[in-house]
């Protein structure tokens, strides 16, 4: 099916972050200049929503109508809530700070589940805080007197990027990125347990390699309203041309849909018509699609 890539905003000064609907409007980060935007689509204008972001990145909303953000820049999840306010979680794991989250997704329990890879990235304030040995899926949530605590939920993964939940909340999807050319980047599947830990995971997908570099990863993840996984991957460099994959939720590939803006990177569907899917791409544009 020949699909056609619309741009509703951009080019930016800036790499683009998390990307959220949010109240019939789009709200996108824009990493640079450490600004929460928001689109209005009915006026096709945008505004700022948020100021002095530090570098947010993956965005998911709460049932309370706050929003919870991996904040790169300062190497925490942020609550922001809908009176303009905003609360730090827990920011140490086993008397650490943890790394820089990238991206996260929120249970019926109000547990985040988030990833917490290495990054380049400079955090803001002075650089004495070491990260982590590792780099995990974690889980925020609050113990018995309303404290924010944080697990760790992962043992067997490199550099987790993109989270994802299914709709019955039994299976985190997870892509794993490692850098190393040895290794393939993969869609992992992990089994949620009646403990609530995470069991063996299983390979929906694995992107391989060819003559040029290890194939480029997902970026990003997101789910339609039957639950089919939407990824957004690859790269500019090997021979993977970047495109929207849809996977059933065993892993078949439905669908892949080639992209030919940059890379993509976020992605998420509109609320009020659930067949728009929104991209943000590597060239600082913002692109939609009808699914």
């Amino acid at each position: 099916m020949n699909r056609t890539f619309e741009k509703i905003a951009g080019p930016f000064n800036s790499n683009l972050g998390g990307i959220l609907w949010y109240e019939d409007t789009l709200l996108f980060s824009l990493m640079d200049e450490l600004l929460l935007q928001q689109w209005h689509p009915s006026t096709n204008s945008t505004n700022t929503f948020r100021a002095y972001t530090g570098r947010m990145n993956g965005m998911a909303l709460a049932k309370d109508g706050s929003i919870f953000v991996c904040q790169e820049g300062g190497r925490r999840i942020i609550q922001l809530q809908p009176n303009g306010s905003a609360n730090v979680t827990a920011t140490r794991f086993e008397g650490l700070i943890h790394n820089h989250p990238y991206d996260l997704s929120i249970d019926s329990k109000n547990r985040v589940w988030f990833s917490d890879p290495h990054s380049g990235t400079q955090a803001f304030g002075p650089q004495i805080f070491p990260p982590l040995p590792h780099a995990s899926i974690m889980r925020l949530e609050k113990d018995q007197i309303g404290h924010w605590t944080i697990r760790r939920m992962s043992f067997d993964t490199e550099v987790p990027k993109a989270i994802l939940l299914s709709t019955d909340e039994k299976t985190l999807y997870v892509s794993e990125n490692p850098s190393t050319v040895s290794k393939n980047r993969e869609l992992r599947a992990y089994p949620i347990l009646a403990n609530g830990e995470l069991g063996k995971y299983r390979v929906l997908h694995s992107f391989g390699s060819d003559g040029k570099l290890i194939h480029g990863g997902i970026h990003g993840l997101c789910k339609d309203q039957v639950g089919n996984i939407f990824a957004s991957a690859g790269d500019l460099e090997s021979g993977m041309t970047p495109a929207i994959y849809i996977f059933s939720q065993d892993g078949n590939l439905i669908e892949g849909i080639p992209f030919h803006h940059g890379v993509p990177q976020r992605i998420t569907f509109s609320q009020t018509n659930p067949n728009l899917l929104y991209i943000t791409s590597s060239d600082r544009c913002i692109y939609r699609v009808t699914i």
